[in-house]
């Protein structure tokens, strides 16, 4: 067991990153709205730089929102029909998916990225109507550096204030 703790220890950076890609492509099981703040305490109990962990956690989560677009765009017929006609219910909401896209493009994924349930689905969605790619990255890339900014920011700072007498 301590074998493992320190292993852990050791690697935290890796880790991070590969749980922000993963959670990217939504395979965790667990937000960023949960895992973010959490990553904020750790940085703050543990003595890692904030800048060099958020930039870490930051590249995860682009890169696998990246890798979800490809995906998603390679097979975004297949997905969309499957969804569209295996699941009727469905059909109203990817409609207006399919409009939101048309209409604002990749602008989308901006305000998107910070809203908890549609952030899930936006590479998704990008990839599947085609928003143009370096539009996507670009805006996709703001979003989610607000995004970890504003939820590492509450961890490390509701560390600091939990830790202060009054």
């Amino acid at each position: 067991m301590t074998n493992l703790i320190e292993t852990l220890k050791a690697n935290t950076l890796v880790i991070i990153f590969i749980i922000m890609f993963l959670e990217a492509l939504n395979l965790t099981g667990i937000p960023a709205i949960v895992i973010m703040p959490a990553v904020g305490v750790f940085i703050k109990s543990s003595g890692h730089s904030f800048l060099i962990v958020f930039a870490i956690a930051t590249l995860g989560s682009i890169l696998g929102s990246i890798t979800y677009y490809l995906v998603s765009s390679k097979f975004g017929d297949i997905i969309y029909n499957f969804f569209y006609n295996k699941f009727p219910s469905t059909q109203k909401s990817l409609r207006k998916a399919k409009e939101t896209a048309e209409k604002y493009g990749a602008k989308m994924c901006l305000i998107g990225r910070m809203l908890p349930t549609i952030r899930t689905f936006i590479s998704l969605m990008s990839g599947i109507f085609k928003v143009k790619f370096k539009d996507y990255i670009i805006y996709s890339s703001i979003g989610i550096f607000v995004w970890n900014l504003v939820l590492m920011s509450f961890g490390y700072f509701g560390y600091i204030l939990s830790t202060m007498t009054f």
